[in-house]
């Protein structure tokens, strides 16, 4: 009796220790909760940093300088960790030091893995400095060994080895960090295939069915491209995923009313269909809709609606002029996008509503009546500017007429 006692004492022992790391690197409350909310002036943000980075004319070994503030790295770390749960995340970036708080709910537990990271400047680059899970602490000369080990056998080795010879250069200044970065564009794309980057979560080979039932429907009417492409969803529904059909059904809409390929690979097919849709009468109404659409399911509703009054913020001040139409169709796209792919329920629903259609008042709002081509002085005469109560009460009306839409009954 005492040697089974002991045998089960012995094998008890590593359980027990796991379960006592767990409760001391874990918590049932996260120390950050901070949700991310994108702003207009993060999506300008956003473009001066992409606009710095100039892909379209950087070549092979140039270098650039990327600069970020600590407010940029904190919002993308909420929306990744907002992408993988419940949680949040701070940065604070001195002189000397770049530290990282953040808590993330563990998948199916009802406890949060808070931790934090610091990094401080060795050479040209920066060495982590400290890490702590919970209530652990790490020892600082162990941190940077452990965590280049993890990397090493981590499924992103190879992605890691390629940006680390990117990285030449690490500065720290008082709320920002300065990244200077040699282009490897050929060894990072490769990377990426060999990981199976896919940004979007999209299987390239499930649009080819949707590009090919677009590229047999005659004619250019955007309601009957949609038609068919939630037909063919229906379909294949039958045996698959309906939220995933949806996805592929309005990524192909989008390509057809662009007119060209959102996402495009070695050995993709030629696009067969070209010259983009009309949708309302207007080609531009299209790309409203169908882009919007893409981008809900990208990134949320929220997102979508954002870009779209972005654009026409930006029309305002030196483009075409701001648009409600323009944003009406915006918000249309994006309400279909999130209620195609919210759930399989609200995917079925969709498909059976929207099969076979050519009728664009299931989906779209009436918007002749509403004003456009204003320019900011216009703009800002009429409606006060975004956020004013004239603002308010107009956008408040395209929500209405696009909720009082069938498809949305």
């Amino acid at each position: 009796m005492r040697f089974l006692f002991l045998l089960f004492l012995l094998l008890s022992l590593p359980i027990s220790t796991l379960v006592f790391l767990l409760a001391l690197a874990t918590s049932p409350v996260p120390e950050i909760e901070r949700p991310a909310t994108l702003k207009l002036a993060d999506l300008e943000r956003g473009r001066l940093i992409v606009e710095s980075l100039d892909l379209k004319r950087l070549k092979e070994g140039e270098e650039r300088r990327l600069r970020f503030g600590q407010e940029d790295m904190e919002l993308a770390l909420n929306w990744l960790l907002g992408s993988l749960g419940r949680g949040g995340a701070d940065v604070a970036i001195d002189a000397q030091s770049l530290q990282v708080r953040a808590s993330l709910r563990l998948h199916k537990l009802p406890r949060y893995l808070n931790f934090s990271l610091a990094f401080r400047p060795q050479g040209d680059l920066l060495v982590p400095s400290g890490v702590r899970l919970g209530k652990v602490p790490l020892p600082a000369r162990l941190t940077g060994k452990l965590l280049g080990a993890l990397l090493a056998i981590s499924p992103a080795a190879e992605q890691y080895g390629v940006v680390r010879d990117m990285l030449r250069k690490a500065v720290l200044q008082p709320g920002h960090l300065e990244l200077t970065l040699v282009w490897r564009g050929a060894e990072f794309q490769k990377a990426m295939r060999t990981a199976g980057w896919n940004p979007a979560g999209m299987d390239r080979a499930a649009l080819e069915p949707y590009r090919e039932r677009l590229a047999a429907t005659r004619g250019n009417d955007y309601a009957t491209l949609l038609g068919a492409a939630f037909a063919l969803a229906r379909e294949r529904s039958l045996k698959g995923d309906p939220v995933a059909e949806n996805h592929s059904a309005i990524t192909a809409l989008a390509e057809a009313a662009l007119g060209g390929r959102l996402f495009a690979g070695p050995g993709d097919k030629k696009l067969r269909r070209k010259g983009g849709a009309h949708l309302a009468g207007r080609d531009d109404f299209a790309q409203h809709f169908g882009l919007s659409a893409f981008i809900a399911i990208m990134g949320g509703e929220g997102v979508a609606d954002l870009a779209g009054l972005y654009k026409e913020v930006r029309d305002a001040s030196g483009g075409s002029g701001f648009s409600f139409n323009d944003l009406a169709a915006d918000k249309a796209g994006s309400r279909l996008g999130e209620l195609a792919t919210r759930s399989p329920e609200t995917a079925r629903r969709v498909q059976d509503k929207l099969a076979g259609t050519h009728d664009a008042r299931l989906f779209f709002p009436e918007v002749k009546d509403l004003p456009e081509f204003m320019n900011q002085s216009q703009f800002e005469r009429r409606f006060g500017g975004v956020g004013q109560p004239a603002y308010v009460k107009q956008v408040r009306e395209i929500e209405a007429r696009i909720a009082a839409l069938p498809l949305y009954r």
